[in-house]
């Protein structure tokens, strides 16, 4: 039998930050083929994709912005 100690901790919240990493990543993708700009650190190369994208579809005309952001878990001191 394993035998385990817990105590209740009060968590927070932030954003993880990672030297030389984006603080976010941006992806568009087209809601009319789900076509994908892929994800791109720089949200103007994704805007790019996507005026591309309708370029060569004039019809494909609204998109989604897939955003991802990583967070991190730590106990608060105190």
């Amino acid at each position: 039998m394993t035998r385990s100690v817990f105590r209740y901790v009060s968590w927070t919240m932030a954003p993880h930050l990672s030297p030389g990493e984006p603080e976010m990543l941006h992806e568009l993708e087209c809601s009319s083929c789900l076509a994908s700009s892929g994800t791109e650190a720089d949200f103007e190369a994704a805007r790019a994709w996507a005026f591309s994208h309708t370029g060569g579809h004039p019809s494909h005309r609204t998109y989604r912005e897939v955003v991802v952001r990583l967070w991190r878990m730590a106990p608060v001191r105190g």
